[in-house]
């Protein structure tokens, strides 16, 4: 089982960058927990191996093995990465200087 986010970004000129995020476990027999949302109280993470469902998490345990932070946290990279490229090529070299 496994909660999956998928994020896009597109500019008018065409380029297009996808990315997705995963939060792979298991389904608890029963829900437990008070926190998150949904199926938290029945989602078993992998993450952590000690058998506590979402809801039975801190917001920053959370939010480290989230499907949407994992997406989010790929889409900056992915984003930071090409603007970096594209800044590198963008530089000449004058007389041997950058």
């Amino acid at each position: 089982v496994a909660y999956v986010c998928a994020l896009a970004y597109a500019e008018p000129g065409g380029r297009e960058e996808v990315v997705q995020g995963r939060c792979e476990g298991l389904l608890a027999l029963e829900p437990r927990g008070h926190g998150g949302f949904g199926y938290d109280p029945a989602f078993v993470p992998d993450d952590y191996g000690d058998g506590r469902t979402m809801a039975e998490l801190s917001p920053a345990e959370k939010d480290a093995i989230s499907h949407r932070g994992r997406a989010a946290r790929a889409l900056v990279d992915r984003l930071t990465e090409a603007h970096a490229r594209r800044r590198g090529r963008g530089r000449r070299s004058v007389g041997g200087r950058r």
